[in-house]
């Protein structure tokens, strides 16, 4: 029971997936700055740039035999993934989410290229890092920063995501995924860039 709990949290805040419920929770705070056939718009384009596509180049690298779970468990098949990563968040920051339209998801989304580029280069440095805990420790920051940019009492959902982030760790640890200083850093490498980006939005 308590392996099965643990497996479907590493599963639903698999990081391919934080990214897009940042976006969503943004834009259900701000719907009312924007018109709803626009935030319709904004959500498919990155359900389809941070889900679909990920997962289509994962089912590519299966089947070349290059990848053998989305867990992706060894750090040598991390990195094509990564590049990709890499690839899609530039593109995000730089054509998506321009600066002088959508600041906070610009700035977001720079934090997560940041993150991306840290682990890319690790990966050739034959290091695992927790991808799982950067991106519950990013979305966390990025949520507790919106909440002072828009003046929002968000303390709800901060308290879930915290206590996500302790539940994400554990899981890792429980399935034997990573060690703690591989979750630390990857904590670390997660919250760091999204709480540097602060100054320029919040």
């Amino acid at each position: 029971m308590l392996n099965r709990l643990l497996t479907s949290i590493s599963y639903i805040f698999h990081p391919l997936f934080l990214p897009f419920f940042g976006v969503s929770i943004y834009y259900s705070f701000t719907y009312n700055y924007h018109t709803a056939e626009y935030i319709q718009n904004r959500v498919f384009q990155l359900f389809i740039l941070t889900i679909v596509i990920p997962l289509l180049i994962f089912r590519v690298l299966k089947k070349l035999h290059l990848s053998s779970s989305i867990m992706m468990e060894n750090v040598k098949e991390r990195r094509f993934p990564y590049i990709i990563g890499v690839a899609l968040n530039l593109y995000i920051t730089q054509y998506i989410f321009k600066e002088n339209i959508e600041l906070e998801l610009h700035y977001f989304f720079a934090g997560i290229t940041f993150s991306s580029i840290t682990f890319l280069i690790l990966s050739y440095l034959n290091y695992k890092v927790s991808l799982h805990t950067a991106a519950i420790s990013g979305l966390t920051m990025f949520i507790a920063a919106l909440s002072i940019h828009l003046q929002l009492n968000l303390i709800i959902l901060i308290s879930f995501l915290i206590l996500s982030n302790g539940l994400v760790a554990s899981s890792r640890l429980h399935l034997k995924a990573h060690n703690t200083l591989e979750l630390i850093i990857g904590f670390i490498i997660g919250l760091a860039p999204q709480f540097m980006m602060m100054i320029y939005w919040v």
